[in-house]
């Protein structure tokens, strides 16, 4: 018995010393690993877990460039950035419930003016984070956001801000509407499609990009670089405050224009009356300094109005425009191609004379009728008159502008030569003004037969071609361009549409250099007699009276018309017009610095419509106390 207790009982271990030991050495290890882990976590490591807990709360943030301005040659703006106020809802901050969204958009859309179904669908198609602001309306009005902003408890989720937003201005400072539309072109919302193209090069999801004429064609120059900022964000993800700036944007460009306002209301005003007058649908007219090759006006009818664009069209609208047959989003000056008719003759003739198939003094004799040679006999070609007109020099062929004498000339020439000179006059290629959508045009070649399906060009058709008929298809620019070379002493020019850069206030800072494409193979002889066939088609009066406006200078051009469409029930076929012409000192000279075109569309009139149209714009741009104008008998069948 245990004297202790009173009970029998065990003796009690006594605890081992190595257990101790043991047990301290492991939560010494486990300490220590713990220590390590937190050092390296907290010194080791800190800087760049809290550099990453930073960036979990961060977010670096675009800002915006300001696009560049457009100005006309004098210093007027066409294109100008205007404030804006855009309606934004950020998804995540919308009421949950079904009932109360419905509520909270419907009373947006009341507010704003933005119709319901088109915010609705536009955040549908959002698929960025529900914490970003999504953009359902622009052009809401201040007043209207204003009445928002007030009401922002009752609209949770619904903001306003102000956008620079682009506007197209007139000669006058008015909103442009149709005068420049598609010279400027206009602004539109990147696609999704374009966006995985543009991401790389800064490009956003609610970002712009310039569609049509000089928006498009010098984007990169008006779009400037972005800037960017460091932003932090909530927990939600929502933006809280700026905390860096990280760069700075830099502005777009400002571009002055080569047209001037001006010189464009003329053309737009005097080209419509011709269309009217005539009843003709399409036309153009270009205005070009022959010698540099800036273009002064461009107008093609019908157009658009590119503020419609930059304020987001209605579906409505852009289908009026997609459906028009006359297809008025289409720049007809260099985007269609048309047969030149008789103004093509210039190319023939300086062809004709360069390769010595005839001299200045040489008669030919031209008929009612020309014999296509070996074609069976009475297959003939008629002259316009259908009698000939006898014996004719090239200038007196010109000047009347028989066709069978310029049929022997093309027959004579053949068709490598032929085709060879209008593709140094500039045919067939594009002319590389810096404009988009502009088309090449053809001219005859073997090629071309072949592209028919037939080894060689018919004999009728090279001789068709000599008029500017059948394989011959040019744009309005093309043909103004090869008589500025002619006119300016043989310097084929690529015509201007920008003059250079601006400041702010529209003052020139940097001038662009005009460009010589090349200098033409025609001796100076030759062109000078081209010149004078020129000036004589006004002097001897083909161009009907035209020589009688009293314009400071030796007015010289050519008419040209080409049978086109299907006939009349009186069997008269409709026919494009044009009258190109420029404007030098004295006969023959080489110091013109104004060159016109005018292209009429399809019309069954008495008269040239494009000829008309040029007196009268002279008319108007000399401001004379004349009108020589002729009105038009329309044949309505």
């Amino acid at each position: 018995m245990n004297r202790v207790t009173g009970f029998d009982s065990a003796p009690v271990p006594r605890p081992s010393r190595a257990r101790f030991v043991a047990a301290a050495v492991i939560a010494t290890l486990l300490f220590g690993v713990l220590a390590g882990r937190l050092f390296q976590l907290q010194v080791v490591d800190g800087a760049r877990y809290a550099a990453q807990a930073v960036a979990a709360r961060t977010v670096e943030m675009p800002i915006r460039a300001p696009r560049g301005l457009i100005f006309d040659r004098e210093g007027r703006p066409l294109a100008v950035n205007t404030p804006s106020w855009t309606l934004y809802a950020r998804p995540a901050d919308l009421p949950s419930a079904d009932g109360d969204r419905r509520a909270v958009l419907a009373r947006a859309s009341l507010l704003s003016g933005i119709g319901l179904a088109t915010i609705k669908e536009r955040l549908e198609a959002f698929r960025g984070s529900p914490f970003e602001l999504v953009p359902v309306g622009t052009e809401i009005g201040r007043d209207a956001a204003l009445l928002i902003a007030e009401d922002a408890d009752e609209l949770p989720g619904i903001s306003v801000g102000a956008e620079p937003r682009r506007s197209y201005l007139d000669d006058t400072g008015e909103r442009q509407g149709e005068l420049l539309a598609h010279l400027v072109g206009y602004t539109g919302p990147v696609s999704r499609g374009e966006l995985e193209e543009l991401s790389a090069a800064g490009y956003l999801r609610d970002d712009v990009i310039g569609r049509g004429g000089i928006e498009a064609s010098f984007e990169t120059e008006l779009r400037g670089t972005y800037g960017s900022e460091l932003m932090e964000r909530d927990a939600n993800g929502r933006p809280v405050k700026v905390l860096e700036r990280l760069s700075n944007p830099i502005p777009g460009k400002n571009l002055m224009l080569t047209v001037d306002s001006r010189i464009q209301r003329i053309a737009t005003e005097t080209l419509k009356w011709g269309l009217e007058a005539a009843g003709v649908a399409q036309g153009v007219t270009i205005v070009m300094n022959p010698q540099t090759g800036e273009i002064l006006a461009m107008v093609s009818l019908p157009t658009y109005d590119n503020d419609k664009f930059a304020a987001g069209i209605s579906a409505a609208e852009y289908a009026a425009y997609l459906n028009d047959p006359t297809k008025p989003l289409r720049n007809h000056a260099i985007s269609d191609i048309y047969p030149p008719g008789s103004t093509f003759k210039l190319v023939t003739g300086l062809a004709a004379l360069d390769e010595g198939v005839t001299t200045v003094a040489q008669h030919w004799p031209t008929y009612g009728c020309y014999q296509i040679p070996d074609a069976p006999a009475g297959q003939c070609l008629f002259d316009w008159n259908h009698r000939g007109f006898g014996p004719l020099s090239i200038v007196d062929a010109y000047a009347k502008s028989s066709d069978t004498f310029f049929y022997q000339m093309a027959v004579a020439l053949g068709v490598e030569r032929l085709g060879g000179w209008a593709e140094e006059l500039g045919f067939g290629a594009r002319s590389g003004v810096r404009l988009p959508t502009e088309a090449a045009g053809t001219v005859i070649s073997k090629a071309w037969a072949q592209a028919q399906g037939r080894p060689d060009v018919f004999t009728g058709e090279l001789a068709m071609a000599g008029i500017g008929q059948n394989a011959i298809a040019v744009t309005p620019l093309q043909l103004l361009n090869a008589y500025a070379a002619v006119a300016n002493g043989g310097h084929l020019m690529r015509p201007m549409i920008v003059r250079g850069e601006t400041d702010a206030d529209g003052n020139l800072v940097r001038e662009y250099n005009p460009e010589v494409i090349r200098d033409l193979a025609a001796s100076d002889a030759d062109l000078r007699t081209m010149r004078i066939g020129a000036r004589e088609v006004v002097t001897t009066g083909h161009a009907t009276n035209i020589g009688q406006l009293r314009v400071p200078g030796a007015l010289s051009g050519k008419t040209g018309t080409a049978e086109f469409g299907t006939p009349t029930s009186q069997g008269v076929l409709p026919f494009h017009s044009w009258f190109v012409a420029y404007l030098p000192s004295q006969a023959g000279a080489t110091d013109a610095d104004l060159a016109i075109v005018t292209f009429t569309y399809s019309a069954v009139v008495r008269g040239n419509v494009s000829l008309e149209v040029i007196k009268y714009f002279f008319q108007e741009y000399f401001d004379l106390d004349q009108d020589l104008r002729r009105e038009f008998q329309v044949n309505a069948n």
